[in-house]
Parts: C-alpha cells; sequence; structure tokens
C-alpha cells in the first residue's frame, strides 16, 4: 500500500521501482540463458549454491536494506523528513564508537544527505517553480565554495576529496531546504527535536560525570581520544565524538530554544524546557568546551540587548558565579595554555600564509589532513590552527578568508532583515539562529567550527530553514 501510494504521489519513485524491477528481471534472464545455451540446469544449481552462500555472509547487510527500503521511500515522498532524521539522530552517532556495527555505518549521515538531496532536485524536474530571491549570503558562500573547488583540482587525490567533504559537504543542506522548504509544522518538530535531544544528551554528559572516567572507559571509550580532561575532570561527551561537539550542540540548542520558548512561554514543550534549561547549563558547563562558552555567552548577550533585557540580569549573574567558583575548578576552566599554543601555532605559520597568498591548498590542515592520513596511510604531521579564520586562509588564501568572513556577515544581516519581517514563532527562531550565528562568528577565532561535526550540519541546516519563513507560510503545507 505504501508502495502505491508513493508511485503515485511522486512520479520520480517510478523510476527506482522500475530499476529494481528490471535489475530482478536481468538476474532472472541471465540465469536462464545459462539453462537454454547449456541444455541443462546443472550450471544453474551450481549458481544458485554460491549465491545463497553469499547470502548468507551478506545476511546483516541485506537485513539493514529490506528495513532502510521502506524508510528510503518514506523520504523520497517527502525529503523533509530526511533533514529532520539528521537533525534527530546526528547527535547520537558518537554511539558508533562502542556499538557493535558495521565499517559503513559511519557513513549512515552522508548517505541520508545524498539521498535526501537525490529526492529534493528529482522532485523538481518537470515542476514549475515560483522565483524567488536567493538570501544575500548565497553569494559569497557561492565563492567560498568556488575557491575551495578550484582548489581541490590543483590539490587532487585524497586531500582534495576529504577536504571537499568535509568543509562542504552538509552545506547541502541549503540546498534540500531551498528546493524543498520546511513549513510551519516541519519547524516546529525541528525545535521540539532540538530541545528534546539536548535534554536527553544532557542527561547523558552528567551521567558520564557520575560514572567516572574508568567507568566510561570500560564502555569501550578511549583515552586521548574520546575521553579527554581539563585539569583532573574529565570533558562530557555524551553520546558525540567529543566534548567540543557536545558543547557547541548545547549552545546552540540553548540560543535557539530561548526565544522560541519565550514566544509561546504558556505551552507545555517552552515549560519542559524552562526546568531543564539549567540541567543543559550544567551538562555544558562539565564539557570545559571555553569555546562553546563564549557561543552562549555572546548569543545571550545578543538576546538582551534585542528583545529579551532580563536575560542582562541572568548574564551578570553567570559572571559572579564565574568569579566565585573555587580554585580546584576555575583554574583549568580557565587556564590559557591552550590559547597561548594556539597563538604560537599561528605565529610559526604565518609564513606559510605569506608564502602562498592563494593558500596551500584544500585540506591542508585540521581534521580534513587527519582523515587524509587515515585514508592514505602515510606518515605527516597534521597542523590544527583551531581558528577557522586562519584555516581559511592557510588553504585557500586571501579570497578563501574574504569570502568565509563575508558569508558570516552577509547571514547575520540577512537574519536582522528577515527578523523584522517575521511575527510569532518564526521570529523567535530567526532571532535564535542570528544569535548562533553572531557566537560561531566569534568562536571560530579560537576553534575550527566547521571541522566539528554535527556543528557544521546544524549550522547550514538551521540558516537553510530560517530562508523558508518568508516562503512557506504557517497555513501552508510544504510538499
Amino acid at each position: 500500500m505504501f508502495v502505491l501510494t508513493a508511485w503515485r504521489q511522486r512520479p520520480a519513485t517510478r523510476v527506482v521501482t522500475v530499476a529494481a524491477a528490471v535489475s530482478v528481471a536481468g538476474a532472472v534472464a541471465v540465469a536462464s540463458v545459462g539453462v537454454v545455451t547449456t541444455g541443462s540446469a546443472e550450471p544453474l544449481v551450481a549458481a544458485l549454491d554460491g549465491v545463497v552462500a553469499r547470502l548468507v555472509d551478506a545476511a546483516p547487510l541485506l537485513l539493514l536494506l529490506a528495513l532502510a527500503w521502506p524508510l528510503a521511500l518514506w523520504i523520497a515522498v517527502r525529503p523533509q523528513r530526511g533533514m529532520l532524521l539528521l537533525v534527530a539522530f546526528v547527535p547520537f552517532d558518537g554511539l558508533l564508537n562502542v556499538l557493535p556495527t558495521p565499517p559503513f555505518a559511519e557513513g549512515w549521515k552522508e548517505a541520508l544527505l545524498i539521498w535526501t538531496l537525490l529526492w529534493s532536485v528529482l522532485g523538481t524536474v518537470g515542476k514549475q517553480r515560483e522565483r524567488s530571491r536567493f538570501p544575500e549570503f548565497v553569494g559569497p558562500l557561492a565563492i567560498y565554495v568556488g575557491v575551495g573547488l578550484v582548489s581541490a583540482v590543483f590539490v587532487g587525490g585524497a586531500q582534495a576529496l576529504v577536504g571537499l567533504k568535509i568543509g562542504y559537504l552538509f552545506a547541502g543542506s541549503l540546498v534540500i531546504l531551498w528546493l524543498r522548504p520546511f513549513d510551519a509544522r516541519d519547524r516546529d518538530r525541528l525545535v521540539s527535536i532540538m530541545m528534546g535531544v539536548g535534554l536527553v544528551t544532557s542527561l547523558g554528559g552528567l551521567a558520564q560525570q557520575a560514572l567516572g572516567h574508568e567507568s566510561v572507559n570500560a564502555l569501550g571509550y578511549e583515552y586521548n581520544k574520546t575521553i579527554r580532561f581539563t585539569g583532573g575532570f574529565m570533558r562530557s561527551f555524551s553520546t558525540f565524538d567529543l566534548p567540543f561537539a557536545f558543547g557547541f550542540f548545547l549552545a546552540t540548542v540553548l540560543l535557539v530554544g530561548v526565544p522560541v520558548a519565550m514566544s509561546e512561554p504558556r505551552r507545555l514543550r517552552s515549560i519542559v524546557f524552562f526546568v531543564t534549561a539549567p540541567v543543559m547549563l550544567l551538562a555544558l558547563a562539565f564539557t570545559f568546551v571555553r569555546a562553546a562558552w563564549l557561543v552562549l555567552g555572546i548569543g545571550l548577550v545578543y538576546h538582551a540587548v534585542h528583545r529579551y533585557r532580563w536575560l542582562l540580569l541572568g548574564v551578570l549573574i553567570a559572571v559572579l558565579g564565574l568569579v566565585m567558583l573555587p580554585g580546584q575548578i576555575a583554574e583549568p576552566a580557565f587556564q590559557a595554555e591552550s590559547l597561548g599554543d594556539r597563538q604560537v601555532g599561528w605565529l610559526e605559520n604565518i609564513g606559510q600564509v605569506t608564502a602562498e597568498p592563494f593558500g596551500n591548498g584544500i585540506g591542508a590542515t585540521g581534521s580534513a589532513a587527519e582523515k587524509t592520513r587515515e585514508v592514505t596511510r602515510l606518515d605527516f604531521e597534521v597542523y590544527q590552527p583551531d581558528n577557522q579564520y586562519f584555516k581559511a586562509v592557510y588553504e585557500l588564501g586571501v579570497v578563501g578568508l574574504w569570502a568565509f568572513a563575508l558569508t558570516l556577515i552577509t547571514a547575520f544581516l540577512y537574519l536582522r532583515r528577515v527578523d523584522r519581517q517575521l511575527t510569532g514563532t518564526d521570529r523567535a527562531l530567526a532571532d535564535g539562529v542570528a544569535a548562533n550565528v553572531l557566537g560561531v562568528g566569534a568562536a571560530c577565532w579560537v576553534a575550527t567550527y566547521f571541522e566539528i561535526f554535527p556543528m557544521d550540519l546544524y549550522f547550514w541546516m538551521l540558516l537553510g530553514v530560517v530562508t523558508t519563513c518568508t516562503r512557506v507560510s504557517s497555513s501552508t503545507r510544504s510538499p
């Protein structure tokens, strides 16, 4: 019944169904040829025995495909579902480090994004679309991506592919949301998912503090890879790969959640968020990710100055609380050693920037370089710039830095302009995303934010969602 519904609603779904039928028919035809040409069924029997043996070996994969096929069709009918699934499950991707999963499971989020993008494009084929003006940030972003593509052509090989994947793949969510915009119900579900996942992961992070690092290590997490320390304190990472992703995620949830909850203060979801926000703040504190604290602090100040004056009191209380922290907590939390190490690295590598004003090549530093080393199995030293701006100019040169910085600036200005056009929860959502963009722009001075998964996905996705607020009204159901 579901397949019939998909067939009727999406002509493109018919292509996949027909392709599957042709594949089965082709297999049967090949087997039949063997019988006809030999005049005996023995070759066919032997072939079938081999096929059965291989099917037994591939049973887990086949089971996964059997379960994934209905889900894939469900997404094909309405690609917005794929984006909501990504939002809901990427915070739990770090569990793959300890769960008994096949190696290919690591690529589930890339596969889901590409599948969703594919059907977003196919769903527009042959259909007349309403012409809409592109947001201001699209031009600088296109230049930034273009510079990366040109750099990849010159670099070539695994470094180019890895650099493009880590640098730009999840910006594809912007394309998906432009072609298949969220309606009001989708946006509401998005906020609910973020609030719910924020609470669940916060409880997981606090549970890790209660268990202690030895118990967490016994679960399968490795020291100096996932389990990390600041002073004598373990840094909570919850269901993420690293504490950094966990900290940035909670900062984003809080910045988006505050204005949305304030726009509907009597709604049950808002009440639950207000009650559980202290839990998220405590979990964020135990990540000891100061860049995430910076994102939250700047974002809350923006909210306070822009609309919610009472938040200034909260910011003041937070500052006083930090001043009054016990020495054994304050010293590791605010030690300047890591910032000093970053500055030394910048000074040591500034010569590479001046020597190559057009960049040293995409994927030359950071997580991309580490992944390239892992894939190619080559032994070379990896430089971690811990500064997204420095990474941009180091890899893509002055033009790349200019395009990246202009993308952030125009994105923030676009959100401020849209804020004046929207009302209700959509306006609150735009407020939250603007605060997050402003905070991320500051955090990029001390972190390679767009290399930290899933924050690259959340950044581009939230920006894309706001573009849908002005294109799909609250009373319209997006196809």
